[in-house]
């Protein structure tokens, strides 16, 4: 969360208060130690409670807007709205069922994570594997103390799980705040230790870029994400809930597709990632393939127009436009790393490099000069934190075009429309909603 929080923000807003912030981080976690010491005195309850009623406005809202704009359209946004009505039931306080159905929810929830993380450490075998599958044991002791109700009862499961999220949250802080009163002028976030985890930056710096007010797009500047998803990169798939959108798709055939990544700004930059030749997804061998280590560095190309490669294999079926950016930061940031051609089917892939673009490109975004106001906007989207949520999976495993797709479309909700929240989104709806019901008496009226 901290490291997201810390690229919308950007260095320029950061650094100038990075006291303010490593003294927030220790204050952060002496809280949670202090909750941890005293569970028991129900001082917390009205903190959760309120982020309840938060929770559950969000969510009738987004229930709402979706059923006036068309479920049929809009039925993901009627699943997150659903997904915060049950959020909100656990985090409040309901003495009748002793908070047993938030104590099995955050067990599982830990318990199928700890063994994600173990399973995807032994799959991906990253250099950093080993601290993914103690993490991932972790995880697992906390989900089985939580549903054993030892040695925290059930009715203290979420003002636990709160005390633990400020204290990694804290400690988080402290090691980003720190090395930022070292960051060279112009510096990018991601150069700071905790950024050197794979599919961040890889552990190297990005280039330091002369800091300046005037970066960001102005007019028709546009920056395009496409993506061709696994599913819709090929004809008459097999269909399979879920592994075809987020893993590779099938054809009748059996025919292999995984989709594809790309980036854009017109009319010069392209970015589009892709090994020199095809690679065997055999699924024979299934694990060595997905193992990031060098071992399986293969030699790659970038493709040099979105009209060249889809001539060559298909347009693209779904794209994401965003208009605030940082252009400067990304030709340098793409300068930097188009030297180095190499291609790595997990760890430096097409979509990978689309994200680690975007990283450069919209560091700061969310920064309009008042960065405690706008830490507050952050935070409190609940966009935001899906987004979390959806970087969180790819950091474990890898990136794929269908959570580069999920990533974006929640990314550009963050950045260009942190502003547009319950009022607007109720008021496009309903708008949407007259439009529809005026032709549909328009086009039932006799002539």
């Amino acid at each position: 969360m901290i490291r997201l929080v810390f690229l919308l923000l950007g260095a320029r807003a950061l650094k100038p208060v990075w006291q303010l912030l490593t003294a927030a981080g220790v204050v952060w976690m002496l809280v949670g130690i202090a909750i941890l010491f005293d569970l028991s005195d129900g001082a917390l309850s009205v903190v959760l409670d309120t982020l309840a009623v938060f929770l559950v406005v969000e969510g009738l809202v987004e229930l709402a807007a979706a059923i006036s704009a068309g479920l049929r359209q809009h039925w993901i946004d009627a699943l997150r709205g659903i997904a915060f009505l049950f959020a909100a039931f656990l985090v409040f306080d309901v003495p009748w069922d002793n908070n047993i159905g938030a104590a099995i929810v955050f067990g599982a929830a830990f318990l199928v994570d700890g063994l994600f993380r173990i399973g995807s450490a032994f799959v991906i075998h990253s250099p950093r594997w080993r601290v993914g599958i103690v993490a991932g044991l972790i995880e697992i002791s906390l989900a089985i103390g939580i549903l054993m109700s030892w040695p925290v009862p059930h009715q203290l499961t979420v003002p636990f799980c709160f005390a633990l999220l400020l204290l990694t949250s804290g400690y988080a802080l402290v090691r980003m705040a720190l090395p930022l009163r070292q960051l060279p002028e112009g510096g990018s976030v991601t150069s700071l230790p905790l950024y050197a985890a794979r599919n961040w930056h890889g552990g190297t710096a990005r280039p330091a870029i002369p800091a300046r007010e005037d970066v960001w797009a102005k007019g028709a500047d546009v920056l395009n994400v496409y993506v061709w998803t696994a599913v819709g990169a090929i004809k008459d798939p097999e269909r399979r809930i879920l592994i075809d959108r987020y893993v590779a798709a099938v054809d009748k055939k059996g025919v292999i597709s995984t989709g594809h990544s790309a980036l854009e700004m017109p009319p010069d930059l392209y970015i589009s990632h892709y090994p020199f030749d095809d690679i065997d997804h055999s699924p024979d061998d299934f694990r060595a393939i997905l193992s990031a280590g060098h071992e399986n560095d293969v030699a790659g190309r970038f493709n040099e127009s979105l009209a060249q490669e889809s001539a060559a294999w298909c347009e693209p079926d779904q794209k994401v436009t965003f208009h605030r950016f940082n252009p400067q930061a990304l030709r340098i940031f793409w300068e930097a790393y188009s030297q180095d051609k190499t291609y790595n089917l997990t760890a430096r892939n097409c979509s990978t490099t689309v994200i680690q673009a975007l990283d450069a490109a919209l560091e700061g975004s969310s920064y309009s000069g008042h960065i405690w106001r706008d830490l507050f906007k952050i935070i409190s989207n609940p966009q935001f934190w899906l987004l979390r949520l959806v970087r969180g999976r790819a950091e474990s495993l890898t990136w794929t075009p269908g959570l580069v797709l999920d990533y974006t479309r929640l990314l550009h909700s963050v950045v260009e429309h942190s502003d547009r929240r319950w009022r607007s989104k109720l008021s496009d709806a309903f708008s949407t909603g007259r439009k529809l019901a005026h032709v549909a008496e328009r086009d039932g009226a006799p002539a």
